[in-house]
């Protein structure tokens, strides 16, 4: 075996300030260190298999769906859609500002999809608190005047 073979040259970075140019070794079609261009991407960079890229948010999707399950579910009370209002604001919210931090990573429907998330969230958790706020105001006003919440409901019959 020869002295190459035993100790195979290490990826070592070309040192441009002499005026040297590297030669490939002898069993070797190509340089000791490949130029940069030709390197390939860091593990992970490109995901999902979508055009350019780009992913989707991660939390988008979720944003979306319980921001429109939030808006129906105020009639229960607003206790059903106050909790999944907050949680579509929340996670809509966060969601834009990683796309704003960087656009082209991801997707811009996706974007969108966090965005009218987080929109029916704030619409949804509106209406419950105005819900809540009726029902509240109803009860002290049952509590505080028996007489006219009586009344009120044998006039509605």
């Amino acid at each position: 075996m020869s002295e190459e073979q035993e100790k195979p040259q290490e990826n070592q970075p070309i040192n441009l300030s002499k005026n040297e140019i590297p030669q490939p070794n002898a069993g070797n079609t190509g340089f000791a260190t490949p130029p940069p261009f030709q390197q390939p991407p860091p593990f992970g960079q490109f995901g999902g298999g979508m055009g350019m890229g780009q992913q989707n948010l991660p939390n988008a999707t979720a944003s979306l769906i319980l921001g429109i399950i939030a808006i129906p579910a105020c009639c229960f009370y607003g206790i059903f859609g106050l909790i999944f209002g907050i949680i579509a604001w929340v996670l809509g919210a966060g969601d834009m500002k990683k796309y704003q931090l960087n656009p082209t990573f991801y997707t811009e429907s996706s974007y969108k999809n966090a965005k009218a998330g987080k929109i029916c969230g704030m619409i949804a958790t509106i209406l419950s608190v105005l819900f809540i706020a009726i029902v509240i105001l109803v009860i002290v006003g049952a509590i505080a005047n028996p007489a006219a919440y009586d009344k009120f409901f044998k006039g509605i019959h």
